[in-house]
């Protein structure tokens, strides 16, 4: 009985975004939600965009997933762009390898400040001769490794500006930030909702249901900006709710300090590198550039 009190919310929350396939979190250079890459194809992948950003500072990054669902891959590309902002800030120079495997397309995305060193036409030709007939055999990685080597080689003719003393290293600064002014806001927030329903809630209570609140907005790809009035709403219903089931008649109980704790998540099913350096997109805009084709 208590556990369907949540349902409800939470089919709401996913109702509202269920025709757009979640944008994953962005930990490193390669993410793989499809297991096609093995661990060292991964790592070699990563190695490889990690040494090619510190020398040029040019963020380039590759994505895997099963499908863009109802969205074309150019429409699920550039809310991926939007959201991770691969690229520095002011000069743009950000690269998405973006491949939908079950839908059997692909797409360069790139940075407004690339857009003459990799024009649509180039980028396209890289597809369709190097990466596209690999992919035919089933050589995914090859494929990859042969159009991510033919996009450095057109970004490092690119007079771009040199990496700064700081740019690299601050990307995981820039990761510890957000993800300390994560915790600092849901802790607020558990203190400000048990403290404004003591009555309904424990501090126990308000600290799990945050933290629930901020695992399904993890879990569907929403940005701090988005969960924070999110929460808010979230805490909205759920006294609703509780109000409603307390009423004569409606046969509800209070609830227990333990009884949300199966709702507790264990992994949100997404995988990334397995390399242990953190990694953020450095503030680069795009503006709808590149290519894309199947195969």
């Amino acid at each position: 009985m208590r556990r369907l009190l949540f349902l409800p919310i939470i089919l709401f929350c996913s109702g509202i975004f269920a025709d757009q396939v979640p944008i994953p979190k962005l930990t490193h250079r390669v993410t793989d939600l499809t297991s096609t890459l093995s661990g060292e194809e991964v790592s070699s992948l990563e190695d490889k965009l990690k040494n090619f950003e510190k020398r040029k500072g040019s963020q380039v990054v590759l994505v895997i997933i099963p499908t863009t669902g109802e969205e074309t891959i150019e429409q699920y590309s550039i809310r991926l762009a939007e959201n991770w902002k691969i690229g520095r800030k002011g000069i743009a120079d950000g690269v998405i390898f973006l491949i939908a495997k079950d839908d059997r397309k692909m797409r360069f995305e790139i940075g407004r400040g690339l857009e003459g060193a990799i024009p649509d036409v180039i980028s396209k030709r890289i597809q369709l001769e190097y990466v596209r007939p690999l992919f035919k055999e089933g050589k995914y990685f090859e494929g990859i490794d042969q159009g991510i080597d033919k996009i450095l080689g057109l970004i490092d003719g690119e007079p771009l500006p040199e990496p700064s003393s700081t740019s690299y290293e601050s990307s995981s600064a820039t990761e510890d930030d957000y993800f300390g002014l994560y915790i600092g806001a849901l802790v607020v927030i558990g203190i400000v909702v048990g403290f404004l329903f003591k009555k309904l809630f424990s501090l126990l209570q308000a600290g799990v249901a945050t933290y629930l609140g901020y695992w399904v907005g993890g879990l569907l790809g929403f940005s701090l900006e988005i969960m924070l009035p999110l929460l808010v709403i979230f805490f909205i219903l759920l006294c609703i709710i509780y109000i409603a089931a307390k009423n004569p008649g409606s046969g509800g109980g209070g609830w227990s300090g333990g009884s949300w704790s199966s709702y507790s998540s264990s992994d949100s099913g997404w995988s990334s590198s397995s390399s242990g350096d953190s990694f953020s997109g450095g503030g680069g805009d795009f503006s709808g550039g590149g290519s894309s084709s199947d195969w």
